[in-house]
């Protein structure tokens, strides 16, 4: 620190974060930094590629303490600014993301600057704020509301300003109190170590290329177990949970964007795919195969058994065309004017049920002769494909046509019940066999495995790309989607992994 009386409206001393910087492990030398004035918070930060830590630069307590945090911040987090998604990647659960890191990384830094605050008289005091916001949050009762409830106790924890919060949330919900209490309380233990340790910068991997410093295991042991606080995780409230489950759900049903939807068919719309999401998508994208079967485990070559006949004719595919009604541009039925008390005289076309239905008939899923004529019986025009593959690549069939415009087997034969193998390129198939303007509807459980039976997350990413793509409609059991046929009404349930992929895609990055 040096000196420093040219303002009035500048600290007494300027901070040189080059010196600060200069104690650390994973440095070589020192390097040239420079220090850019704020409003208050606004643009506080530290640029490690730059070089630019940015702080208010007057004098009151308040400024203080975020210099003091600022100057923490530069001693010990990640300078690298890929290291979160890294780390995120090496552990892929569904909350260990980028932006939970960071959350927690602020913890720590915070941990660490307390130790030298308290020092110098700079605790953190309630503001009168707290309570109120606690009140405001707990009154909320909302899966937002919550999330946020979470991310507060984060940064304040071990503070009076986490406590005088607490005491407003449980003044409303004694339950929310209790569980961030709890959550308080663990964070607590995790960085009450000395500050040597907490912000220890010897280089450690935390996976694959994600070097960084060693007291940031800290954080990673933090975000491991806040994660399980957020809406819908195991510590969050039972009513949250309940309000998480069914946001989901109706987040999944619509692939993630709500916000686009644009309409298919009579029987409701579908999402539109980010350009962004599907730029490595073209209309005729076709999945790896993997043609060693000793090789890695990609999709296998999608083999289908010519050799069913289909030789029963589906009762309703051939049903009258048009629907006798009152009004109309064409008199299809001039007799109706004597014969028909409404004088139903005009005719419109109907259109026969159908669309590409895929089935998964692995191990894990299940297609009787029952289901079979259920959904041709709701849906004659359909062409049905089911999917297993039971031999591992070594070109067997794995892939039969039960039925297809107006026609289905007489009995299916003993098909399926192993691996999955080839849920990519039966997508793709259905892809190219889709007539314009049909569904495609997928019915599976979303466990997708490639050719040797393994999940593994490129399989899955495929299959989920493919899905929001071309708005194939997934439906997890066959009961289901031939109620869905029944009731003209698209109902959207993705599940498993592809549902997982939906909802949170930087957990298979």
């Amino acid at each position: 620190m040096v000196t420093n009386n040219e303002s009035t409206q500048e600290v007494g001393v300027r901070p040189l974060p080059q010196v600060v910087t200069s104690y650390r492990d994973d440095t070589n030398g020192i390097k040239p930094w420079s220090v850019v004035p704020t409003v208050g918070e606004f643009g506080v930060g530290v640029d490690f590629a730059a070089g630019v830590l940015s702080i208010p630069m007057t004098d009151d307590q308040y400024s203080q303490r975020i210099q003091l945090e600022q100057l923490v911040r530069a001693r010990i987090s990640p300078m690298d600014n890929e290291f979160y998604n890294k780390v995120a990647k090496a552990h892929r659960r569904k909350h260990i993301t980028p932006g939970l890191l960071q959350l927690c990384e602020i913890a720590r830094v915070k941990s660490v600057a307390n130790v030298f605050a308290a020092q110098r008289g700079l605790v953190y005091e309630p503001d009168g704020s707290e309570k109120t916001r606690g009140k405001q949050l707990a009154t909320a009762n909302t899966t937002s509301a919550w999330n946020k409830a979470v991310e507060f106790t984060v940064l304040y924890a071990g503070t009076k300003s986490f406590d005088q919060f607490a005491a407003g949330v449980r003044s409303v919900n004694s339950d929310w109190s209790k569980r961030l209490r709890t959550l308080n309380k663990k964070l607590e233990k995790v960085f009450q170590g000395h500050p040597s340790d907490i912000g220890d910068t010897q280089p450690y991997a935390f996976g694959e290329d994600a070097v960084g410093p060693k007291g940031f295991s800290n954080t990673l042991w933090a975000a491991s177990f806040v994660e399980d606080y957020f809406s819908g995780e195991s510590y969050s409230p039972n009513d949250i949970k309940d309000k998480s489950k069914t946001e989901d759900d109706a987040k999944a049903s619509n692939y993630g964007k709500p916000d686009k939807l644009q309409p298919v068919n009579e029987r409701g719309s579908m999402p539109v795919p980010s350009a962004e999401d599907m730029e490595d998508f073209p209309a005729d994208y076709t999945c790896e195969i993997d043609e060693d079967p000793t090789g890695s485990d990609k999709f296998g070559k999608l083999i289908i058994d010519d050799t069913l006949s289909l030789t029963v004719e589906v009762e309703g595919y051939m049903r009258r065309k048009r629907r006798p009604m009152t009004s109309g541009l064409k008199l299809s039925y001039p007799s109706r004017m004597i014969t028909d008390p409404e004088r139903r005289v005009f005719g419109r076309k109907v259109k026969v049920k159908g669309g590409v239905v895929v089935i998964d008939i692995s191990g894990s899923m299940q297609l009787s002769q029952s289901d079979l004529e259920a959904i041709v019986a709701a849906a004659p025009a359909a062409l049905v494909l089911a999917y297993s593959d039971t031999d591992k690549g070594q070109g067997e069939p794995n892939a039969w046509i039960l039925a297809n415009r107006g026609w289905r087997v007489r009995e299916i034969p003993y098909i399926g019940r192993a691996n999955n193998g080839v849920d990519g390129p039966a997508l793709t198939w259905a892809v190219r066999h889709r007539k314009s303007g049909e569904d495609i509807i997928w019915i599976s459980d979303g466990r997708v495995t490639g050719l040797h039976g393994g999940i593994n997350n490129a399989c899955v990413v495929e299959c989920g790309k493919l899905v929001k793509k071309h708005r194939i409609i997934m439906i997890p059991s066959v009961q289901e989607a031939v109620q869905m046929f029944k009731t003209n009404r698209i109902m959207n349930k993705p599940a498993g992994p592809i549902r997982d992929y939906i909802l949170a895609p930087h957990t298979y990055v």
